[in-house]
């Protein structure tokens, strides 16, 4: 993962279409985990999923893009239209997550350039999939700017265009 204060020196040295060929075409953006959660997925490895209780955790799903400096970028291989990307907790998966409530094979995404948003279907995983706070018993969309959570962890989506435009201009709109 990179820090967007990292992504920030690197976007400044491509124009647009280069930054969206090395990235993909959206990125997903999240607070780097405390480090209780950091270490008890480190002790849990390749154990069972920690169940969790939604309430409590399914904090102010917004602040994440007020916090936008200190947050992580998940590097994503780019993908291509039709190509699936797999989350989860095992090293096999594209977006590994090292988070205990995150299941081994959590959920897959799916860019869909056409209407340019991300598909997501969660893969029966122990603590679910939200989009925007809701629970995905669905394959649903999640445009630029949607939360995304699996388990405990919490990913703000966003369009490459987007993210460039926030890391070279300060602004989310042009």
């Amino acid at each position: 993962m990179l820090s967007v204060k990292e992504l920030h020196r690197i976007a400044k040295t491509m124009k647009a279409a280069e930054f969206a060929r090395q990235l993909g075409p959206f990125a997903l953006v999240q607070r780097p985990p405390d480090a209780v959660t950091a270490a008890r997925a480190l002790q849990l490895g390749a154990k069972r999923t920690v169940a969790i209780k939604r309430g409590e955790a399914a904090q102010d799903e917004v602040s994440l893009l007020f916090e936008f400096d200190d947050l992580m970028v998940a590097t994503l291989p780019p993908v291509a239209p039709g190509e699936n990307i797999t989350v989860g907790r095992s090293p096999d998966c594209d977006l590994v997550v090292d988070d205990p409530s995150v299941s081994k094979h959590h959920a897959t995404l799916e860019w869909d350039p056409r209407a340019r948003r991300v598909m997501i279907e969660d893969q029966k995983s122990s603590n679910g999939t939200h989009l925007n706070g809701e629970q995905l018993h669905v394959r649903m969309g999640a445009k630029d700017g949607d939360t995304l959570a699996f388990g405990e962890a919490r990913y703000c989506v966003l369009v490459t265009d987007t993210l460039y435009l926030k890391l070279t201009t300060g602004r989310f709109r042009a």
